[in-house]
């Protein structure tokens, strides 16, 4: 049931794992590195979910219910390599993780994470839990969205000279439509990370140190509550007065949307004026963004554009906000004329492959390893690593190269006494995240490797085309 998922860590891997410990010739020493193949991002949520997982001890029943579950599979388990940590390593894998430090921008190929055992023999448990370290991958895509978006709306502020404002023109929209509460957990905290408006009310609770806030509005529910949908829209401005708020959104499509455009928007403009009150109008089907300039055309014609803005969010994504910022320029209407929701446009389209997210192994059975491979998308680099800061960009060097201090942070470590080394994601960790977001520019597109790293690899390179020749 969805209430055990984390019951049993051991479980917690590939259905193949279970035979790699027969499979491989030599488990004493293991590194391995993750990567992001494809796309540059923003690290995020790796350190949570890594440790949601390893702060969990390990015990025999855990240890025989997944050798039971195997044998019912027709799987060998490595049964005795789990009662090891049970027995010799206090029920915690003895394996140490260093990554980046999250919030960091890591261009194409970078390996933000490096994994490896810390007591000879438990070099399996370095991949052991390798598939739930890739679910990292989504919380990464997130902040990496908002970080773009944000990047966009600095843009747009400088060349049209708004102020802060106009970060706000934004919202999250999508809590509704994630497939599940941990989607919704990591999409809407990464939002946080670049962005403020927001209807993941849950988020609140998760970062206290964001700067967020929501807005009153609509939903046809509310419409069809009354008799007549102007009323509706007068209520909802009274109401908005009332409570000492400034800001009202209205949902002029529950029965005809250009009813309330061309007949209805003069006279509520004017009311809501009256009252001081500024009112959001929120065309949500059909031609949506048609609707938002007849929007500003008559709230133009009739001295509203102090009180009246549009808001869309129907259809929204990053990549349709911007043809509607276009479409917007080219009739001459001020961007922060319109705000826009976007809901399951911010995160559905994206899976493992856009970043191309991996984990491959660095160093076993006693030499440097790599994915050679006939695509260069695709290869690793071998051996124990450091990325380092060489003014400016990320550069990747063997641990004895040069004399720079590397940026890897350690997240967890075992060495087998007592309990590990955990370091917690909590709400601080979260705006610490935030303020490094804040400060990364995405200029470099791809990671550097030092020289002794390229000599390296082309050394594999000579060995695979000898033996292939």
């Amino acid at each position: 049931m969805l209430k055990d998922i984390y019951k049993n860590p051991v479980l917690l891997t590939d259905s193949y794992n279970p035979s790699h410990h027969r499979l491989k010739k030599n488990g004493d020493w293991e590194i391995s590195h993750m990567y992001n193949r494809k796309s540059g991002m923003i690290l995020y949520g790796l350190r949570e979910i890594v440790n949601s997982i390893l702060s969990i001890q390990i015990t025999e029943e855990h240890v025989e219910e997944a050798e039971r579950n195997a044998k019912r599979m027709g799987m060998v388990f490595p049964t005795t390599l789990f009662m090891r940590v049970v027995e010799e390593c206090n029920g915690y894998a003895p394996i140490s993780i260093e990554t980046l430090p999250e919030g960091t921008w890591c261009p194409v190929g970078t390996p933000f994470a490096q994994i490896r055992n810390t007591i000879e023999g438990f070099g399996e448990l370095v991949t052991w839990w390798e598939a739930n370290y890739l679910h990292g991958y989504f919380p990464s895509n997130c902040a990496t969205e908002a970080f773009h978006i944000r990047k966009y709306l600095e843009q747009k502020k400088v060349l049209y000279g708004f102020d802060d404002s106009f970060f706000w023109r934004v919202h999250s929209y999508g809590f509704r439509a994630h497939r599940s509460l941990e989607d919704a957990y990591w999409a809407g905290t990464a939002w946080n990370l670049s962005l403020h408006e927001t209807d993941d009310f849950h988020t609140s609770q998760h970062t206290p140190y964001a700067v967020i806030g929501g807005v009153s509005a609509q939903s046809h529910k509310v419409t069809q509550q009354f008799d007549n949908e102007y009323d509706s829209f007068i209520h909802a401005i009274d109401v908005t007065y009332e409570d000492g708020l400034k800001v009202v959104a209205l949902l002029i499509d529950t029965y005809d949307a250009n009813r309330v455009i061309h007949e209805y928007l003069p006279s509520l403009g004017r009311y809501a004026k009256d009252r001081g009150v500024k009112i959001a109008m929120r065309p949500d089907s059909g031609d949506v963004i048609e609707q938002a300039i007849n929007i500003y055309e008559v709230a133009k014609a009739n001295d509203l554009l102090d009180t009246v803005s549009a808001f869309i969010g129907e259809g929204m994504s990053f990549e349709v906000m911007k043809r509607y910022d276009a479409i917007l320029e080219a009739h001459g209407i001020p961007l922060n004329f319109v705000a826009y929701g976007i809901g399951s446009g911010f995160y559905q389209h994206m899976n493992r492959d856009t970043l191309g997210w991996a984990m491959k192994t660095a160093y076993s059975n006693g030499k440097d390893r790599m994915k050679f491979g006939m695509v260069p998308l695709k290869r690793s680099i071998p051996g124990e690593v450091k990325v380092v800061n060489v003014a400016g960009e990320l550069v990747v060097e063997t641990v004895n190269e040069s004399g720079r201090e590397g940026l890897y942070e350690v997240i967890y470590h075992h060495n087998g006494i007592g309990t590990p080394t955990i370091q917690i994601a909590d709400e601080e960790h979260w705006k610490q995240v935030r303020d490094r977001v804040q400060e990364q520019e995405a200029n470099q597109e791809q990671i550097i490797l030092s020289d002794a790293i390229q000599h390296k690899i082309d050394k594999f390179a000579d060995q695979y085309l000898a033996k292939t020749s």
